[in-house]
């Protein structure tokens, strides 16, 4: 017997079909996890109606995330993707947050109406705040630079939210359906002056 046979056979190991399936079904509970909590608060979301949306038995829930503190946690944190932003060049960034805002809409899970419903309820704030300062504004700062970048970091997120917000969750009329040219040069005008210029001083838009 092989030593890998015996560590399964010793159930140190699991078999690689199970292993497979085991990444399947996790990855399926996160997939329904983040649609849930889009949709509805972290309150009114339960394990059960996660477990359902993934059809997996609610225990396997527990099993892999432990609670539902965790499961938003990992949730929320596997829809941050702010590192695509910093691999292309820096007078490109408004246009390249505004083309994921208009044109990716609905092709990748979106935080923001996440971070949304997490501000009602104090454990989900807790735990929003927590990734929006290590996952959002600690890097975005370090890549913007200069003595106010903290602050530039926070302008930029709202923004973006408030973009978001006004054309998704509470939806304008100047900003519902296709993006006009007008809205959306101004939205990448914004962005890009927080990046280009020295600080909120510098600035008027």
């Amino acid at each position: 017997m092989t030593r890998a046979a015996a560590k399964i056979n010793s159930g140190l190991q699991k078999p690689p079909a199970e292993r497979r399936n085991a990444k399947q079904t996790r990855a399926r509970i996160l997939a329904a996890a983040q649609r849930q909590f889009t949709v509805g608060s972290y309150a009114q979301t339960g394990l059960r109606d996660i477990a359902a949306e993934a059809d997996v038995n609610v225990a396997l829930v527990a099993r892999y995330f432990g609670s539902k503190e965790k499961l938003f946690e990992a949730a929320l944190e596997a829809t941050i993707r702010t590192g695509v932003l910093w691999n292309q060049p820096r007078d490109e960034f408004g246009q390249r947050v505004v083309r994921i805002f208009v044109e990716d809409a609905g092709h990748t899970p979106n935080p923001l109406p996440m971070l949304v419903h997490a501000a009602s309820d104090p454990t989900a704030q807790t735990v929003a705040l927590r990734l929006i300062r290590d996952h959002i504004l600690a890097p975005t700062a370090e890549w913007l630079g200069g003595a106010d970048a903290e602050e530039r970091a926070a302008e930029v997120l709202a923004v973006c939210a408030g973009f978001y917000m006004y054309r998704t969750l509470l939806p304008l009329d100047q900003f519902k359906g296709p993006v006009a040219p007008h809205v959306r040069q101004w939205f990448e005008r914004n962005l890009q002056a927080i990046v280009d210029e020295g600080g909120p001083s510098a600035r008027t838009v």
